[in-house]
């Protein structure tokens, strides 16, 4: 957890500007209250993708701000009565807003929202277009729209300019508006940074380890078949067994890989719901060994393995898989 501090407090020192920690899909894998909670007095607001997540952050007593990603029109009045930041970024939900406050459900001061600009990633947000009928409707209801944001494809340039247009907009009508684009990896270009920065994944790294165990070893000759499939050993060779499996968030498919005495070790065959095989080669597993499934130094690599990204592999266990802080 010190890891975390410490990365979020280095990223915002170097960026000079205020930073929201995104602390969905449970803070990236790392648990999302104990997270916000650890890091509250270091970082200035904190995203979720959706309300129940928020809910559970204002239930832990943190009073900073949350952004709330994608909140459903159904979910928009507990927003509100729970003031919890709305990404806006759809009609759907400001229709839904707009029939609130007219049936007077909800007080327009109550909450914050941001609203989401489509900058050229083309997933959600507005264009020039919804902006220009809906803006001059939320300023004649009194929304407080606090802050505009995008979404970049990629740490780049190319959506700057589409980002600032779109943002102009918004700031002609609520001035105050924060603007904020960048995330971990694009915070180190200045021209990004605006008025503060989503900081995702770099605020995680090094911050987990992941462990299991040898429940089993064998040496097994060539053309014998391994797990569930039709895997065949193609060479005489050492395995080990390892407790975890798909229950726990381990990848079922192939190809993978864990560490045991400093060794890579391959998977072979299909991962099952509560354990694997693993080809250790010459190195003669002990029952009971310790398995790194992922650390600092080989996290990239399992990914790399996987054919998947960091993201991916912190995101993944569930299940079984207990929890140590330190």
């Amino acid at each position: 957890m010190n890891r975390i501090k410490r990365n979020v407090a280095l990223i915002r020192e170097q960026a000079g500007v205020p930073v929201m920690l995104m602390v969905k899909a449970d803070a990236y894998g790392h648990g999302l209250c104990k997270v916000a909670k650890y890091v509250d007095d270091v970082a200035d607001a904190f995203g979720v993708e959706n309300v129940e997540e928020a809910l559970r952050l204002k239930k832990a007593g943190i009073t900073k701000e949350i952004l709330a990603l994608a909140v459903s029109p159904n979910e928009i009045e507990t927003a509100y009565r729970n003031g919890i930041t709305i990404g806006l970024h759809n009609t759907e939900q400001f229709d839904k807003i707009v029939y609130l406050i007219g049936h007077n459900r909800v007080n327009p001061q109550h909450c914050n929202i941001h609203i989401k600009v489509d900058s050229g990633m083309h997933r959600l947000g507005f264009c020039v277009a919804d902006l220009e009928k809906l803006l001059p409707k939320a300023k004649e209801i009194g929304l407080r729209i606090s802050g505009v944001y995008s979404h970049l494809r990629d740490a780049g340039n190319d959506q700057k300019d589409e980002f600032d247009k779109l943002a102009g907009i918004v700031k002609s009508y609520y001035p105050q508006a924060k603007k904020h684009l960048a995330s971990s990896h694009s915070l180190a270009n200045p021209h990004l940074r605006y008025d503060m920065g989503r900081v995702g994944i770099k605020a995680y790294e090094g911050a987990m380890s992941a462990f299991s165990q040898v429940i089993e070893a064998r040496f097994l000759q060539a053309g014998e078949k391994v797990s569930y499939g039709d895997f065949i050993l193609e060479k005489d060779t050492n395995t080990a067994v390892v407790f975890g499996g798909y229950a726990d968030g381990i990848a079922r498919e192939n190809p993978s890989c864990v560490y045991i005495g400093n060794q890579k070790c391959r998977v072979n065959g299909n991962v099952c719901m509560d354990c694997f095989v693993v080809d250790t080669e010459k190195y003669v597993a002990k029952v009971g060994e310790e398995v790194v499934l992922f650390d600092e130094k080989t996290l990239q690599d399992v990914a790399t393995e996987r054919n998947t990204i960091d993201y991916t592999v912190l995101t993944s266990l569930k299940g079984r898989v207990k929890r140590v802080y330190v």
